[in-house]
């Protein structure tokens, strides 16, 4: 093969393997949607400079946001308007709020400042008793009160309790397992387990709650299981989103590692484009926010069909968003296709369409898992039965139409008794029985006619 043909195809194939790598969703495709832009804070507040660490606080319903460039702290609601600024810090990173305190990691002054949140006025600091803070940068407290921090130039995870003691030490610079180089993300889940963003090493190591080891995840590179400096990380539910912060985009991950989708994947400045993403936070309401770091701006984008694929179902079977509804049962898993909620609102969409096959289908799964409502999937199941009987006797199917009939009739439908007789009479030859049936009748009354008028004669 010539040379140059050789190049034009070796460019071609990378081309559209570059173009595959970067796609906006991987495999599952969901309807991610940008909600909120914070770009400007307004008033005499400056931009925002390199935003890095964020948490959405619940209960007060506002996004707190380190402004790194800016060395400050700044307080926003959820619709983005600026509220208040925490001034006066030195490079902010990791943040954190629990029990009325706030919970600064400041990267440059190599320590944890502990506010009041209300105040924002300062009250402590966390200090490691195993050496110093060296360009801290992750924070996260769990269910228990105990507060993690990513020791980044130390390569470890210090672990404190509420009261500020430091109980355990996990991990060193190095490349085994349970050894990181430059982590800097870390949350606790649910059960227990430890999430560590090992940056440097382009990976996510999951440990037990005592710090043992138990899996691994990623490697470096540009393509769509790798990541490149991933930076913070995030878990709700069986869902964990990850900042993939040299390749422009958010991973999304199954808990045992599997890549489900990514948002993102070129540089840009568009909707649903980043550059170099830092921190990110999941909230109760179903949308995702990202320090879109490298465009000075936070951003929320709404996956709850991801997380809450059900609400989500029901917000289009609402807007009577029949493709998208559809599209998005599809994803589901089989058991939640079977909630009778989820089951019946397909079964409304079917019932529009006029879909017999398909609402027999679903009224009997919802017949078997609706216990509130069988009696009422029984009934509509014989009417159901009655009507698909009706379309293949008008074809011709009789046999096919009687079986639906007598199984019209089981689930009570009574109107089916009449048509099954009448059905099953025709399949004997009850077409030409009829006739003769008939003429029977007629030459019965013929007969009695005539006897009566001779009758009358002899009166």
């Amino acid at each position: 093969m010539p040379a140059k043909k050789l190049r034009v195809k070796l460019l071609l194939s990378f081309l559209l393997l570059t173009w595959f790598c970067f796609q906006e969703v991987l495999g599952l495709e969901f309807p991610w949607e940008l909600k909120i832009n914070i770009e400007e804070v307004g008033g005499d507040v400056p931009f925002m400079n390199y935003p890095v660490g964020l948490f959405v606080d619940h209960e007060k319903q506002t996004i707190w946001v380190s402004d790194w460039g800016n060395n400050r702290v700044l307080v926003f609601d959820r619709q983005g308007r600026f509220l208040r600024a925490l001034n006066g810090l030195q490079g902010p990173v990791g943040l954190a709020k629990r029990g009325g305190k706030l919970f600064v990691v400041e990267q440059k002054g190599n320590q944890v400042k502990i506010f009041d949140a209300e105040k924002l006025a300062l009250i402590g600091s966390l200090k490691p008793t195993s050496g110093s803070f060296r360009e801290p940068r992750g924070i996260w407290i769990d269910e228990a009160g105990n507060i993690y921090v990513a020791d980044t130039g130390n390569s470890r995870i210090i672990v404190f309790r509420s009261s500020g003691e430091e109980i355990a030490s996990i991990g060193k610079e190095g490349m085994g397992d349970g050894e990181f180089y430059y982590p800097r993300g870390v949350v606790v889940d649910e059960e227990g387990l430890i999430w560590v963003v090992d940056t440097a090493h382009n990976c996510i190591q999951v440990l037990d709650r005592t710090g043992k080891f138990l899996f691994r995840f990623g490697q470096g590179g540009e393509g769509e299981g790798d990541f490149h400096h991933p930076r913070y990380i995030f878990v709700r539910g069986d869902f964990v989103f990850i900042s993939d912060y040299r390749n422009h985009r958010i991973k999304i991950y199954d808990r045992k590692g599997s890549l489900l989708a990514i948002i993102g994947g070129k540089e840009g400045v568009g909707a649903l484009e980043f550059s170099y993403p830092e921190g990110v936070w999941v909230d109760e309401e179903g949308f995702l926010w990202v320090a879109d770091a490298g465009n000075s701006r936070i951003k929320a984008i709404d996956v709850a069909a991801l997380l809450q694929p059900k609400k989500h179902l029901l917000s289009l079977a609402h807007r009577g968003e029949e493709e998208e509804f559809f599209a998005l049962w599809q994803r589901l898993s089989p058991q939640e296709r079977r909630d009778p909620e989820v089951a019946e609102m397909v079964f409304e969409f079917l019932q529009r369409r006029g879909d017999i096959e398909g609402m027999i289908t679903q009224a009997e799964e919802l017949f078997m898992s609706d216990e509130a409502r069988r009696d009422h999937w029984k009934k509509m199941l014989g009417k159901l039965y009655y009507e698909k009987g009706n379309n293949l006797k008008q074809d011709g199917d009789l046999q096919h139409a009687r079986e639906l009939y007598a199984q019209s009739f089981k689930r009570g439908y009574l109107p089916a008794l009449f048509t099954l007789v009448w059905t099953s009479f025709l399949l004997v030859g009850g077409s030409n029985l009829l006739l003769l049936f008939l003429a029977l009748i007629l030459l019965v009354l013929l007969v009695v006619f005539y006897r009566l008028k001779v009758h009358r004669r002899r009166w």
